[in-house]
C-alpha cells in the first residue's frame, strides 16, 4: 500500500469515527422556547426562573411549563402537568396537544414512539460508521512505512545526475503500536456512542405518553416539536396558541415563540 493510499485510508477512517460520535448540534438546528402570555382566568408563576401558566376548567386543570429539556435530536420542548378534577377517567396523549398560528394552521407534537425510533436509527447508523472506521484503522495498522525521495549529485568526472525513488519498510514495533492505537480509538468511539444511547433513552423516558387519568390523578411529561418554517418566520413577532385537549375541554395558552441565542 502506498503512502498516499495509507494516508487516504487513515483520513477516511478518522472522518467515519468523527461522524459516529458527532452531536446533532453540529447541524445547527435552531432552538426556541415560549414567552408565556396569561389570559383571563390564568395565572403566570415562576419557579427558579422557569415560567408556567395554570388553566383551570370544570373537569381538569392543565399547567404549561416553559421547560427546555434536552432531547437526542434537539427538538423544541415544553412540559405539561394535567390533573383530572372530574368524575370520569380521561385520556392524555401527545396527540391531544397541538400549536395553532394566527391563520389557524396546526403543528402536531412528536410522539415518544416517533422520537424513540429516530434515536434507535441514529444509534445504528453511528455504530455502522464506527465499525467501518474501526475496520479501516485496523487494516491500515500494518507497520509499514513508505514514501518517495529525490536525489541528485555529481559523478567523479563532473557529470550531474538526479532522479527520484521510493521506499517501503516493515517495523514490527510500529505495527503493534498502530494496532493498540486503533483498538483504543475504536473502543473510545463505541463508548461514546453507548453514552449517547443511554442518555437519549433516559431523556425520552421523560416524555408525555398515553395515559388514562382516573378522577383525582395527575400526570406530567415533556412535549416536543420541530417548529416548521411558518412558525420560525413569526418567532419573536406573533403569538401562537398551545392547545391541550382533555376530554371535551380545550385548554388554550397564548405564547410567543422565542429563538434562543
Amino acid at each position: 500500500m502506498t503512502f498516499n493510499r495509507v494516508r487516504s485510508v487513515i483520513l477516511f477512517a478518522s472522518l467515519a469515527m468523527a461522524y459516529a460520535i458527532a452531536s446533532p448540534a453540529a447541524q445547527a438546528k435552531d432552538q426556541y422556547h415560549f414567552k408565556l402570555i396569561p389570559q383571563d382566568g390564568q395565572e403566570l408563576t415562576w419557579t427558579r426562573g422557569v415560567a408556567s401558566i395554570d388553566n383551570p376548567a370544570s373537569t381538569s386543570m392543565v399547567r404549561l411549563i416553559d421547560s427546555r429539556d434536552k432531547l437526542p435530536d434537539d427538538q423544541t420542548t415544553f412540559r405539561v402537568t394535567i390533573l383530572n378534577t372530574g368524575d370520569e377517567p380521561v385520556e392524555v396523549a401527545s396527540e391531544s396537544i397541538w400549536i395553532e398560528d394566527s391563520a389557524g394552521n396546526r403543528v402536531a407534537m412528536l410522539s415518544h414512539e416517533e422520537l424513540e425510533g429516530r434515536h434507535r436509527r441514529d444509534i445504528k447508523r453511528r455504530q455502522a460508521l464506527a465499525a467501518l472506521g474501526g475496520a479501516l484503522s485496523a487494516g491500515s495498522a500494518n507497520g509499514y512505512t513508505s514514501g518517495s525521495f529525490n536525489y541528485s549529485g555529481t559523478t567523479s568526472n563532473g557529470r550531474f545526475f538526479n532522479g527520484f525513488g521510493t521506499y517501503s519498510a516493515y517495523d514490527p514495533n510500529l505495527a503493534m503500536q498502530q494496532k493498540q492505537q486503533a483498538a483504543a480509538q475504536n473502543q473510545a468511539t463505541f463508548n461514546a456512542i453507548q453514552v449517547r444511547q443511554l442518555g437519549g433513552v433516559e431523556a425520552l423516558n421523560g416524555m408525555l405518553r398515553q395515559t388514562t387519568l382516573q378522577p383525582g390523578e395527575i400526570t406530567s411529561g415533556i412535549v416536543a416539536f420541530d417548529p416548521p418554517r411558518n412558525l420560525r418566520k413569526k418567532a419573536d413577532s406573533e403569538s401562537v396558541t398551545v392547545v391541550v385537549r382533555i376530554g371535551a375541554t380545550d385548554h388554550r395558552f397564548q405564547a410567543m415563540l422565542i429563538e434562543l441565542p
